[in-house]
């Protein structure tokens, strides 16, 4: 089979205990969080598009400055390749956007990590750490590997 390939960029931004995630539905109506993100458009940077999605998706502003996890999909026909860059926020204000609205996104707002006990989270591997150390000078780029998705995003 052959099968589409994706480059696209995701954002990891930290407030203290909290995280910004999105809030999305899949094709079978399940609803799920995500850091905010999405494809790369031909004429940008990885880092650009993650700006700029974040900016479409939360109305907030960022600079990503460190790449936490290179996550390797597969799922349907499709082969996404997503880069997670740690970011800080430099300004605007979490709001629902047009671009949210467009993409059929339900909600953009921080959660603490107790929140998101029964929620279904992406990139899952995030409820692993503690997320003061994604700051840390010693923090290594991690490689998530291919994962076929059960969930159809």
């Amino acid at each position: 089979m052959e099968r589409k390939f994706r480059v696209s960029a995701g954002a990891i931004i930290i407030r203290g205990d909290e995280i910004l995630l999105v809030r999305a539905k899949n094709s079978d109506g399940n609803d799920f969080l995500v850091g905010p993100g999405g494809g790369v458009e031909s004429d940008e940077g990885i880092n650009q598009a993650c700006i700029r999605e974040v900016r479409e998706e939360t109305g907030i502003e960022i600079r990503p400055y460190k790449i936490l996890f290179v996550e390797d999909l597969v799922w349907q026909n499709k082969r996404v390749v997503k880069i997670w860059f740690l970011c800080n926020v430099i300004g605007g204000e979490l709001t629902r956007t047009q671009g949210a609205i467009e993409e059929g996104l339900i909600e953009a707002r921080w959660f603490r990590k107790d929140q998101l006990k029964n929620e279904i989270v992406f990139p899952a591997v995030i409820l692993r750490y503690n997320w003061g150390s994604f700051i840390e000078d010693n923090w290594k780029t991690q490689y998530l590997g291919i994962e076929n998705s059960a969930f159809d995003l």
